[in-house]
């Protein structure tokens, strides 16, 4: 089984941006000792308290120079906002500075401040999600893309994977149609949630007359580890709550397709009255690391997937030092039970 790290990288007002990118390096290069098999990094615009990394590329290049063997992903490559062209220049750099490490994720987004600051209609991006992946993939593979030489190359053949974030039905949909890893979990498909969405994954596959890739479920969940469940809540909860609230201030369900509104408003009220116990149950593994091992047998079991993207840095504010300590007691305590 295999565990990964993600950050979104809040800001809180005391905080100092140049301070959160050493400590998301640092936290990197840690979990690279500590056996952790890939960093991902978010790409989010405009909306600093919710995240620092609208330019994840360029962190995961300072990351690279850091380590050796911890794989470097985006969760996710915004596909609408970049010229695929661009992007497949950018990705495939990274793949040959860090010795053939890259992990691409890809997706919409959820958030339209995001589409708004680059000029983008947010209902184009089914459209140019689908057409920039298969230009990105055309640019890595082919000689010449759209009758241009496109170089470097990457180094992973035929191209680094390829994994796409699932929030809504549809994604889920067009994943498995089409045979992609994906990303799923977190506050948008909270873990009753998710059982249902993978159902659709499941049935799009089976449609389509495909087995399951390889390597199928990155299962994402905010994780936390330490001495008990008692001084975990004490450590987190205040980042929760940061975390939350800054979330809800940016989803804005009347600004999305009709289609959409219903679920996103859903989403929002439940993040804005969000407790700590429902956090636990549905979206967490919180605790010591005999409750994790335990915690995260039963969602293995539940789920079926061979990777865990653990979020331990949730909300920006539970300090730098304390998720390091979590990350090596994560590693030294639970990982092993899984490998």
């Amino acid at each position: 089984m295999k565990f990964d790290i993600f950050y979104q990288l809040p800001e809180a007002a005391n905080q100092i941006t140049t301070e959160r990118y050493r400590e998301l390096i640092a936290e990197a290069a840690a979990a690279d000792q500590l056996g952790f098999n890939t960093v991902w990094l978010a790409e989010v615009h405009f909306a600093p308290r919710f995240s620092v990394m609208p330019t994840p590329l360029m962190l995961l290049a300072a990351i690279a120079e850091r380590t050796t063997n911890i794989r470097l992903g985006m969760a996710v490559n915004l596909m609408p906002l970049h010229h695929p062209i661009r992007l497949a220049e950018e990705i495939a750099t990274l793949d040959v500075l860090s010795g053939g490490r890259v992990e691409f994720g890809a997706g919409r987004g959820a958030f339209p401040l995001n589409y708004r600051g680059y000029g983008v209609e947010m209902a184009d991006s089914r459209r140019l999600f689908e057409e920039g992946l298969a230009t990105v993939k055309s640019a890595w593979t082919e000689k010449r893309a759209d009758g241009i030489e496109v170089v470097p190359k990457p180094i992973q053949r035929p191209h680094p994977p390829i994994r796409l974030a699932a929030n809504s039905a549809d994604t889920f949909t067009f994943a498995g149609a089409n045979r992609y890893p994906i990303f799923a979990g977190g506050p948008v498909n909270p873990i009753p949630v998710l059982a249902e969405r993978l159902k659709i994954y499941e049935s799009a596959l089976k449609g389509a007359g495909h087995e399951r890739p390889n390597d199928w479920l990155a299962a994402a969940l905010m994780v936390f580890v330490g001495r008990d469940r008692a001084q975990v809540r004490a450590t987190i909860e205040p980042s929760l709550r940061n975390y939350f609230n800054a979330v809800s201030e940016i989803i804005e369900p009347e600004s999305l397709a009709a289609g959409a509104q219903a679920e996103f408003q859903k989403v929002r009220n439940r993040l804005r009255t969000i407790d700590y116990s429902t956090v636990d149950s549905i979206m967490g593994i919180f605790g010591d690391p005999e409750y994790c091992i335990d915690r995260v047998a039963q969602l293995k079991e539940l789920f079926g997937f061979s990777r865990l993207v653990c979020w331990f840095e949730i909300g920006g504010i539970s300090g730098h030092q304390n998720v390091v300590a979590a990350m090596r007691l994560f590693a030294d305590r639970v990982m092993p039970k899984f490998r």
